[in-house]
């Protein structure tokens, strides 16, 4: 009998898990999960000291961190804890370290800040440029979610294509379909328009919620006007912009900014929700609509980007760029009584196609792919 091959030793940055990082923190949570269920790996997961893995999730070895700052933990703990404990090879996010005497796996989410730099401030787009450009052409392998941003990458970094590899995100079975009254009790406290639009994810100029906001403002003016807008997300760079678009259409009434809202809450936001609307200028992936598919909500999101691999025929698709598109799909999503029913039956088959337990699939993928 051949020998049987022990399993691959994985030193895993983790150091975002309890820090409120999204779709980051959903990523390495999720995989370091799917990856702790299988028998051919063995994770190490590296977190912030004191920091614990989620409750209900099977967990990885945790090994605490004890330097908190990217400048130390990044080029000095990550790569010298990796080979203290044996592993095999060290897997992060975006930034690799300088120097590591050990195979590393990047995953690089989106190259937005390449693409669409005016999205950024420029010391955020040199530093982004500067560090991810060298970490995708000194690592071994590059894991991102989607084909577009694939594509992205070898165009930007001349990588070899096979060194690239598709690991799409996961739908985690917790975002269900919910009882009203379930739902009602998780939302209590929080003051919610009775009917609303819902929009998701950190308040950044590429999420588009200035638009958004101008779109509901005219539906509301159109005869809709028992519907508001509620945004859950944490305030990003240029958060003025959405505080100067409520003002200049008189939406203090009607739009309400959650900011952080744990995932109970955000489960139950999309259970009531009239309609989800995701109108975001550049995506990687593209996370809450795969939620949103899941638990069977109606979603308006862009045509642009990954945002269609992941919404397929299973959402209205508008081009985020055109106000009179968000608009007009906006109000189908919510008035079309026979579009809604189609998808809300189309969207939770949709989402079943993306698992966590593929995406740790293809990542294992990547680290035999760096190992060789």
């Amino acid at each position: 009998m051949p020998p049987t091959r022990r399993p691959i030793r994985i030193a895993l940055d983790a150091h975002v898990v309890g820090r409120r990082k999204t779709g980051n923190e959903t990523y390495v949570v999720n995989l370091g999960s799917a990856l702790a269920a299988r028998p051919d790996v063995e994770t190490l997961a590296y977190v912030d000291a004191g920091a614990g893995w989620p409750d209900g999730m099977l967990a990885p070895q945790l090994r605490p961190l004890r330097l908190r700052a990217p400048q130390l933990r990044i080029p000095i703990e990550l790569p010298y804890r990796a080979r203290t404990d044996k592993a095999d090879l060290l897997h992060v996010q975006y930034v690799a370290p300088p120097f590591a005497r050990l195979p590393v796996v990047t995953a690089i989410h989106d190259v937005s800040f390449e693409d669409m730099p005016g999205l950024f401030s420029r010391p955020t787009t040199f530093r982004l440029r500067t560090s991810i450009r060298s970490s995708a052409r000194r690592s071994a392998a590059v894991v991102t979610l989607s084909e577009f941003t694939r594509t992205r990458l070898l165009h930007h970094y001349d990588l070899r294509p096979e060194k690239v590899i598709v690991t799409p995100a996961g739908v985690s079975a917790k975002w269900r379909r919910l009882p009203s009254t379930e739902a009602l009790k998780r939302l209590e406290g929080l003051d919610l328009p009775p009917r609303f639009v819902l929009a998701v994810g950190n308040l950044h100029p590429r999420k588009n919620i200035p638009r958004l906001i101008r779109s509901i403002d005219r539906l509301r003016r159109a005869g809709l006007d028992d519907v508001g807008l509620v945004v859950a997300g944490q305030p990003g760079w240029r958060v003025d912009e959405v505080h100067a678009a409520v003002a200049a259409v008189r939406g203090t009434g009607w739009v309400r900014l959650t900011g952080y809202v744990s995932d109970p809450v955000l489960e139950a936001l999309y259970n009531v929700a009239l309609l989800v609307a995701y109108p975001s200028l550049y995506e990687g992936f593209g996370l809450p609509v795969a939620e949103a598919l899941a638990i069977g909500a109606i979603v308006v999101a862009s045509d642009s980007t990954s945002i269609p691999e992941v919404a397929g025929d299973a959402a209205v698709l508008v081009d985020p760029n055109d106000d009179d598109a968000l608009t007009t799909g906006i109000e189908r999503a919510a008035t079309d009584g026979t579009l809604r029913a189609r998808l809300a039956e189309a969207g939770p088959r949709r989402a079943a196609n993306f698992t966590w337990e593929a995406c740790a699939e293809a990542t294992v993928g990547a680290y035999l792919l760096a190992l060789c």
